[in-house]
């Protein structure tokens, strides 16, 4: 099922290549705000981030409603991203907002046993919320275009559509996880080869000596070119896994 839903998907981007534009997106997000947060424009890089997540749905409604449509012209993308745009960002907001609001009740009764507050904590409560979030609700946008689903209904469709088919859906998981395990050892790859002849270790430097390196050091002891390519690696890693998950999910 897994490999028919790939195969799919790779049929999907080459019917309707304008798919790939979602991707291009995505890269371009993560690599601008990449940029600025390795140069110290956190502002900047935050004010980027969000206006990524918040435009990203245009391209997510405008992806799905080409295969809904069987239409891989530029009018069903422009048109399938504005009249899907906010049946795919609400469900995805409501869903964030309350995954935010249960981690923050959690952690806080976490640290009132624990006697404080605490970093691990913190992370045990957003991992505890937003697993079985992502797992039971990560169908929505789908539900929301290809059935044309409304807000809670798209969310009430994802929650039966795992219930209805748990190993499928682990399957799909599995899937997308070799996909970034393939993505991120050729990215790797790649970027080991080119930093190998532009960077110049020094001999007495040990493992721990470099895991214990902060991201000042690490950042100097890369270069400025090793560090423009792997956010430029990062960011093809993004846009390439996007351009492909969504007719995936599809």
């Amino acid at each position: 099922m897994v490999f028919q839903s790939f195969r799919e998907a790779f049929r999907c981007i080459l019917r309707y290549p304008l798919i790939l534009l979602s991707g291009v997106w995505a890269g371009c997000a993560v690599a601008a705000f990449e940029y600025c947060i390795f140069n110290g424009l956190d502002f900047y890089g935050e004010t980027i981030g969000f206006f990524g997540l918040i435009i990203f749905p245009f391209f997510v409604g405008a992806s799905y409603e080409m295969i809904h449509r069987d239409d891989g012209s530029l009018s069903a993308f422009r048109t399938g991203g504005i009249s899907r745009y906010f049946a795919v960002l609400l469900p995805g907001a409501f869903v964030t907002f309350f995954g935010v609001i249960a981690a923050f009740i959690l952690t806080f009764l976490l640290a009132a046993v624990g006697g404080g507050q605490d970093d691990i904590l913190m992370i045990m409560g957003i991992f505890w919320i937003f697993i079985p979030i992502l797992f039971f609700f990560f169908f929505y946008d789908t539900a929301a275009v290809l059935e044309e689903k409304k807000v809670f209904d798209s969310l009430r469709r994802s929650l039966q559509f795992v219930r209805s088919r748990p190993f499928e859906v682990i399957a799909f998981y599995c899937g997308c996880f070799v996909l970034l395990i393939v993505l991120f050892i050729a990215s790797a790859f790649i970027g080991s080869v080119f930093l190998a002849g532009s960077m110049v270790f020094d001999p007495s430097l040990d493992v721990n000596t470099l895991l214990n390196m902060t991201a000042e050091e690490q950042q100097a002891l890369i270069g400025e070119e090793g560090m423009s390519l792997i956010i430029a690696l990062y960011a093809v890693g993004t846009g390439i896994f996007t351009a492909i998950l969504l007719p995936f999910k599809a």
